[in-house]
Formats: structure tokens, C-alpha cells, sequence
């Protein structure tokens, strides 16, 4: 995954793309907007991540995505009955979008 070297300052609901939120925690989201997905992973060593759920999630909105403030996502765990689950972040430190350019071979 390739990270642009512009980081932005919020992610809007009608955005397009995919974007790596980090927090205060060392949790990192990647909302893929295209999908309408989230996974969450966490550094567990030097360089090393671990997802923390066992699989993506949908996304059903994002209510707030801003630096310096906590996320606020509505995510469909798929749990009959349930219409949505509301995801609640640590504060937002950055946020990137995700490169649509290929890694150089």
C-alpha cells in the first residue's frame, strides 16, 4: 500500500478512495470508501501490524473523520437485528490518502 505524501485534514462521507486514519492509540483505520469497507489494525513491533477484527466490516457512514477530533463511524457487523454499530476512535492524528498509483517494480 502506497500512502500519498499529502495527508489530508478530514474524510467526508461522498468521498471517493481509500484513506489510512491513524489515532493517539496506534490503531490505524483504512476506510476504503469505493467498498464502503473498514479494517482496523494496530502495530504490534517495529514495522509490524495486526489486524484487530477478523474480517472488514461495513461501512454505512462515516459521521466525523477529522484531525484532532475522534472518529465517528456506523458499521454493519452483519449481527441479525442490528441495523448498524457505532465505532467510536481515539483522536484522529492523521489522516492519508491511499496511493491509486502501483508500487514501482
Amino acid at each position: 500500500m502506497q500512502i500519498d505524501d499529502e495527508p489530508q485534514d478530514r474524510v467526508l462521507d461522498e468521498m471517493d478512495g481509500v484513506f489510512v486514519v491513524t489515532t493517539e492509540d496506534g490503531v490505524a483505520y483504512r476506510l476504503d470508501m469505493n467498498k464502503r469497507q473498514v479494517t482496523r489494525t494496530v502495530e504490534v513491533g517495529a514495522g509490524v501490524r495486526a489486524v484487530l477484527d477478523p474480517e472488514s466490516a461495513a461501512l454505512v457512514t462515516v459521521a466525523t473523520c477529522r484531525v484532532g477530533a475522534t472518529m465517528v463511524l456506523l458499521i454493519d457487523r452483519d449481527i441479525p437485528g442490528v441495523l448498524f454499530t457505532r465505532r467510536t476512535s481515539a483522536t484522529v492524528l492523521g489522516i492519508n490518502r491511499v496511493s491509486r498509483t502501483p508500487l514501482p517494480q
